[in-house]
């Protein structure tokens, strides 16, 4: 099926790839159906394009890919709107606004479309976490959580050192597999 797209032109999509948005989007609620387009290179966002309304295009991504700690509790009434069966069938895309400074990047965590993996149906819904703003910034939270990253890497890092000065002192096979079993509990603990 070929269709309008807003930034790509003429675009052949899979029908079987189809989104449909049980209520749309607010503003956009005649709107129904909708397509992901990956972001070039880049796997952290896509865009979710409008397959009825080549205008009406989105710059989307998963919160979960800047954020370590993001969870969303749904209503049972979307859970069954949308026919979720398990958490592990759910997709969470935020809306990005790229402002004049790039590095003021920002998610709405606020309204975020929910998508039922399985059969591609979804909903925008509101976040009633007082933790999710409209405006989160991306950037920033990825700074956060590069020191968090950086202290687990190190964190690994000793722990290996360690495993290994353990290793290096034990002689044969049997104990340095203990030796490598009670180190990689110890490292698991810290």
């Amino acid at each position: 099926m070929k269709i309008q797209s807003k930034f790509f032109g003429e675009i052949e999509i899979e029908e079987n790839k189809i989104i449909t948005l049980v209520d749309g989007m607010l503003g956009f609620e005649k709107l129904k159906k909708y397509i992901l387009i990956p972001h070039g290179q880049d796997n952290m966002f896509k865009w979710l394009q409008s397959t009825e309304d080549a205008a009406v295009c989105f710059l989307v991504v998963e919160p979960v890919s800047f954020m370590f700690n993001y969870s969303l509790e749904i209503a049972d009434d979307v859970v069954d709107r949308i026919k979720i069966r398990t958490p592990e069938d759910v997709i969470i895309y935020s809306i990005v606004v790229i402002p004049e400074e790039p590095s003021k990047i920002s998610a709405n965590l606020c309204g975020p479309i929910v998508i039922n993996a399985v059969n591609r149906m979804g909903a925008q819904v509101i976040s009633s976490n007082p933790e999710h703003q409209v405006k989160h910034y991306i950037i920033e939270e990825l700074k956060k959580n590069t020191a968090r990253l950086m202290t687990n890497f190190a964190t690994m890092v000793n722990s290996g050192k360690a495993i290994a000065e353990k290793l290096e002192k034990t002689d044969d096979a049997e104990n340095k597999n203990t030796a490598l079993a009670s180190a990689a509990t110890a490292a698991e603990t810290k």
